[in-house]
């Protein structure tokens, strides 16, 4: 077995989103010698597909192999066959990949991580840091902004929209949907244009802007393509000493220092449980010596994602520069006591080759779960989504279709339809229904005292030292948006609470 003789202070296994944040600004302490590792390739910026570089997005894994993780599975509902599972791999993780969106959660959401017993996770709280991350290039002086952060926020002028969202835009207002410029205003509801990490029409990755800046720091590593089998422990196995490679090399944390898991919430669980740390029962069928017996990929939410195809010709729903959408709804139910913002509605101008309209249900009550069938660090868990399986939730999707009616057998909607629009059942949406890749939850942060608590609300995995989880499976529930902004927020104040610590 290989051993590295250097020793880190902190060791972050996963170079997406929350890595990248977490990579640059704990290197922003001279004194801490910061090494990032990523199961993919470290391609840099200048680098990348040209496919990703532009507003539009290909969720084709076949023909860009290498900024895909491969072999993963879902069932999005009980009475549905598994399909692939899309996360991104490399150096800037999904934020390479993704749709662009960049939407915050809600005050609501906070409210609700913090009756979880996340303390500290206020709206209040959490607002600074979703300033820090930002340079907003609309509002950036509004006081909820932020100007000159790592992450560009963008919002395409109309001019520039395609020809479902427009349809959709004018629908919306002539039924009385209320205006809002922005989005990610606080407390913003209504009818606004899609925000977007974009600057220049190019798309800007959690690496573009933080790692970028921060690569020639001497005291921050990054090594792509190192698979990380396993975190290590002391004598005891609760004072966590640093990670194993896949290949059998080991790399050791300097004393007092920490591992930072941040591979995502699908594969920070799953080395969690290949470390020992999990369900008696995961442990026990996998012969894992446990380490500490806590609910890891017990308690799985996503964002249901409802595809409405629609009749529409292409070139009558096609944008300029080729964008699915530029446009969305946010809206309150008032049903099932959902909350604020509970669900959206956007135009499709042609994503998948299916110009419609799509529905996404921003706060499901559903619960998932991770299964994990192997120790091996390649085959990730089955991801075990259970959609539309409570009443709270097919009962908002069925008032959404409701809504679509109305959008669609709108004037606007008239002029671009080649032919009568048919809309699903109730009954048929799991039929359309898909995966946003946003599962998190999956080592919900709460309360020690809580039985579903996997982290306390510093990130500190609970019964052993050291070992830190900070990503998206780490929130009491997936937020009301889409994860970006929040995963960035998580990770850049997380950096300043773990620098205070150190100092």
């Amino acid at each position: 077995m290989v051993s590295s003789t250097t020793e880190w202070d902190y060791i972050i296994v996963g170079g997406g989103a929350a890595g990248s944040a977490l990579a640059s600004r704990l290197s922003e302490d001279s004194s801490a010698n910061v090494l990032l590792l990523e199961t993919g390739k470290d391609i840099r910026p200048a680098n990348r597909p040209q496919n990703f570089v532009g507003r539009e997005f290909d969720l084709d894994m076949g023909a860009q192999p290498d900024f895909w993780w491969h072999g993963l599975q879902t069932r999005i509902h009980p009475t549905l066959d598994p399909i692939p599972f899309q996360a991104g791999r490399g150096v800037g993780g999904t934020s390479q990949v993704n749709g662009l969106f960049s939407i915050r959660g809600v005050r609501d959401d906070f409210d609700r991580w913090v009756a979880q017993g996340a303390e500290g996770w206020s709206f209040d709280e959490a607002l600074p840091y979703y300033r820090k991350l930002e340079d907003d290039l609309d509002f950036p002086d509004a006081p909820y902004h932020g100007r000159g952060g790592p992450l560009p926020i963008y919002r395409e002028p109309q001019k520039n929209w395609g020809g479902a969202d427009n349809a959709f835009r004018d629908a919306a207002l002539d039924l009385g949907v209320p205006w809002h410029d922005d989005t990610n205003a606080p407390e913003a509801t209504g009818l606004s244009p899609f925000a977007m990490h974009l600057r220049d029409g190019k798309r800007v990755a959690a690496n573009d802007g933080y790692l970028e800046p921060a690569r020639e720091r001497g005291n921050l590593t990054i090594r792509g393509e190192a698979l990380v089998d396993s975190v290590t422990f002391g004598p005891g196995g609760k004072v966590t000493t640093g990670v194993r490679l896949a290949g059998g090399e080991t790399i050791r944390l300097a004393p007092g220092g920490e591992v930072i898991l941040s591979a995502g919430g699908t594969l920070s669980p799953a080395l969690l449980v290949r470390s020992g740390i999990g369900t008696t029962e995961d442990l026990t069928r996998l012969g894992i010596d446990q380490v500490a017996d806590l609910p890891v990929g017990q308690e799985l939410t996503e964002h249901p994602f409802i595809v409405l195809a629609l009749p529409i010709p292409p070139e009558k729903a096609a944008s300029p520069f080729g964008r699915t959408v530029n446009v969305t709804w946010r809206y309150s139910s008032g049903l099932a006591d959902a909350g604020a913002n509970d669900m959206m509605i956007i135009p499709n101008n042609g994503w998948l080759g299916i110009p419609g309209i799509c529905i996404w249900q921003m706060h499901a009550v559903s619960r998932g779960k991770l299964l994990f069938t192997s120790r091996d660090p390649l085959a990730g868990p089955f991801v075990e989504m259970r959609m539309l399986t409570e009443q709270s939730d097919t009962l908002r999707a069925k008032d959404a279709l409701e809504r679509v009616g109305e959008l669609v057998h709108h004037r606007a909607f008239a002029a671009i339809l080649a032919d009568k629009p048919e809309l699903p059942s109730a009954e048929e949406l799991p039929n359309v229904t898909f995966a946003s890749h946003h599962v998190a939850t999956t080592a919900r942060m709460g309360s020690p005292y809580d039985t579903t608590t996997v982290v306390d609300p510093d990130c500190r995995v609970l019964g052993v030292d050291g070992l830190r989880v900070i990503d998206q499976s780490v929130m009491p529930e997936v937020i009301r948006g889409n994860p970006l902004l929040t995963v960035l927020m998580l990770a850049e104040r997380m950096a300043d609470r773990i620098k205070a610590a150190r100092t």
